[in-house]
């Protein structure tokens, strides 16, 4: 894939490389002046899952997103791993590119709850948070710790709520075609397939035919999820975040079904968020209620009013 192909005629479109602990930081930034938004994406997924919202946003604001570590052109950082980190190369991201602020601050899925971190850890440097299907954790895990989770544990409960999407890293591929052919049928995304989709799947394509394979890397995500959903770290940051917090809901889920969050789970789990509120966002699932051209919209429009 041609990494330009990220690029809108009405919107700049750069990426720049950032140092941080581990090694260098691929950052996707759209736009060249006004406040900065910055982006955390999901947990297999890299920037290129912010080019429609860059879009819908348009002039006058710079979308800055990395690829997390261990995804997309950050896959060559050998650690460390999980929210902490994510939430310093955040930091580092800003430092690099001297902006003291981000106005707000976007995560969708897995991203949600690196915000959160981010937010809890630096809250000087955030202004406001917009949560995508994402950051509240669910299942209340951290009441076990100490029974030791076990590698295979930890990829068991990830497989039982991405499935696929995890499943697809022990892959490879003969051709970008064949990594076309895998992903359009899934549920969440077959009906609206799009030029964008294409692109996000491409761009996280590395290797050579015919062993392509999918950028992630295994031991990053499954650390990851250890403090996402195991450790007590997120839980804790939500507690203390100052700053106001909007979380938009997917009406469906990971397979275009029931939603990742019902709302009544949502808003009981939410309860020690001081500036907390939340909408549904109908006719999206977990994908696409950032990745389609509405979902992308809707989120655009509630992010200018968080600014």
């Amino acid at each position: 894939m041609h990494e330009q192909s990220l690029a809108y005629p009405d919107v700049p479109y750069r990426r720049v490389d950032v140092p941080v602990d581990g090694g260098t930081l691929r950052v996707g930034i759209w736009g060249e002046s006004g406040p900065a938004i910055l982006c955390s994406h999901g947990i297999t997924a890299n920037h290129a899952e912010f080019q429609h919202l860059a879009q819908a946003l348009g002039p006058g604001v710079r979308v800055i997103a990395p690829d997390h570590r261990g995804r997309g052109r950050s896959d060559t950082i050998n650690g460390p791993w999980g929210m902490r980190a994510h939430a310093a190369d955040m930091a580092a991201v800003l430092d690099h590119l001297g902006i003291a602020r981000a106005e707000l601050m976007i995560g969708h899925s897995m991203g949600g709850f690196v915000a959160a971190v981010t937010a809890a850890q630096y809250p000087q440097r955030i202004g406001a948070l917009l949560m995508v299907d994402g950051g509240i954790p669910l299942l209340q895990l951290s009441w076990v710790t100490n029974i030791p989770f076990s590698n295979w544990m930890v990829e068991k409960l990830t497989g039982r709520i991405i499935g696929p999407a995890l499943k697809r890293l022990d892959m490879s591929f003969k051709s970008l075609e064949d990594y076309y052919a895998y992903w359009r049928p899934h549920p969440a995304l077959a009906a609206g397939w799009c030029v964008e989709y294409e692109r996000w799947v491409a761009y996280d394509l590395i290797g050579e035919a015919p062993a392509l394979r999918s950028s992630v890397r295994k031991d990053a995500l499954l650390l990851d999820v250890r403090t996402q959903l195991i450790e007590d770290l997120v839980p804790r940051s939500l507690k203390t975040l100052q700053c106001p917090v909007r979380f938009l809901r997917a009406e469906r889920g990971m397979f275009n079904d029931k939603p990742l969050y019902d709302e009544k789970k949502l808003v009981k789990a939410a309860a020690p968020i001081k500036r907390f509120s939340h909408v549904t966002v109908p006719g999206t699932n977990h994908y696409t209620i950032l990745l389609s051209a509405h979902g992308a919209t809707v989120a655009a429009k509630e992010a200018r009013a968080l600014l």
